[in-house]
């Protein structure tokens, strides 16, 4: 490890994240009064105005500071801190997916891409300008995501959505995380595991939700999408995949994905109770953590999860959303119509 004074990064971390917006800081921001006001406190004198100009920053700052944080370490322990930022770059990829699938052309996903620092080991330049899917494939650096999206095209050719090749993506993401999980000395391990299960397990609670509920598609092919490695078995998702419907998969898996409760019939909310566990799950190893790796984990979690309330405060912003219900929004989320949930 090149960090050679822990205490010294633990400090910088607990430092940078007291001051974080959470808490009352997030609220406060959410009785802001338009995008600019909330680039003007977030970004002093960057002059971002709109609500995109703001996520796109957002979404740099993560991606920078992510890699930055992996470059302290060395060995297993940076390849895991790294790939933490592989999220915003696959998400890149999937814009252009999108627009080829739309049919439009492709230099329209150019202004929609976040402009991300560079990775010319995960995701070259040129890949945004692509015409055919065959040709994205191509302009992916080798490695688990450029194989992951050959083998979608491979396995669906001409199908008229983009659902599966981004599940593919999302997938071999997945995947490769866990291989840098278990790459990890048995104590860095420990301390990260229960996020990689949680953060596994929302992306399988919403193939089964939106996949089977939303798109109505085969169950055959939703099972090969499934990604093991967490609290869902192969059993209970072939189950999930049976259910009369979305309100009841809550009832399946009652502290695996979300807390036990009434039946949640709106995929979204599912999805966000999914997510509030992640994020105690993450307050909890940065407030437990042991070790200078740990402690970095947890931090870049957290750091992942204030992006995202960030991106929803400035686009509520945006649309007028009115404060109460925007910090109704964000994560750890409180429902107005439910009780809020217990520990994590």
């Amino acid at each position: 490890m090149k960090i050679r004074d822990l205490d010294n990064l633990s400090s910088r971390l607990h430092g940078r994240r007291s001051r974080s917006y959470y808490g009352e800081r997030l609220n406060a921001l959410c009785a802001l009064k338009s995008p600019a006001d909330l680039g003007s406190v977030l970004f002093a004198g960057a002059g971002l105005l709109s609500a995109r100009q703001v996520q796109l920053r957002l979404a740099e700052d993560l991606a920078a500071g992510a890699r930055a944080l992996a470059a302290e370490f060395e060995g297993a322990r940076a390849r895991y801190l790294e790939w933490t930022a592989a999220r915003l770059y696959v998400e890149n990829i999937k814009v252009v997916i999108r627009t080829l699938a739309a049919g439009y052309p492709p230099e329209s996903a150019g202004p929609l891409l976040m402009p991300l620092p560079p990775w010319p080991e995960l995701c070259g330049a040129a890949f945004s300008g692509t015409a055919t899917p065959e040709a994205l494939a191509a302009a992916l650096p080798a490695g688990v995501l450029r194989h992951s999206l050959e083998r979608a095209y491979a396995a669906y050719p001409g199908k008229s959505g983009s659902f599966f090749y981004e599940t593919a993506l999302d997938k071999g993401y997945l995947t490769e995380l866990l291989a840098r999980l278990a790459g990890l000395r048995r104590e860095d391990g420990e301390q990260v595991r229960p996020l990689v299960r949680q953060e596994i397990t929302v992306f399988n609670l919403m193939l089964a939700a939106r996949g089977r509920f939303f798109y109505g598609l085969d169950k055959k092919e939703l099972l090969s999408a499934f990604v093991p490695g967490c609290g869902i078995s192969g059993r209970i998702f072939s189950a999930m995949l049976d259910a009369p419907g979305v309100g009841d998969l809550r009832a399946l898996v009652p502290g695996l994905a979300v807390e036990s409760g009434p039946p949640e019939p709106d995929p979204g909310l599912l999805e966000a109770l999914a997510w509030n566990r992640y994020a105690r799950l993450a307050l909890r190893a940065f407030r437990g953590s042991s070790t200078g790796f740990g402690l970095a984990a947890a931090y870049l979690a957290l750091r992942r999860l204030e992006a995202a309330n960030l991106a929803t405060t400035a686009e509520g912003l945006r649309l007028g959303v009115a404060a109460e219900g925007l910090r109704g929004r964000v994560f750890p989320r409180t429902f107005s119509v439910k009780k809020p949930e217990g520990g994590g």
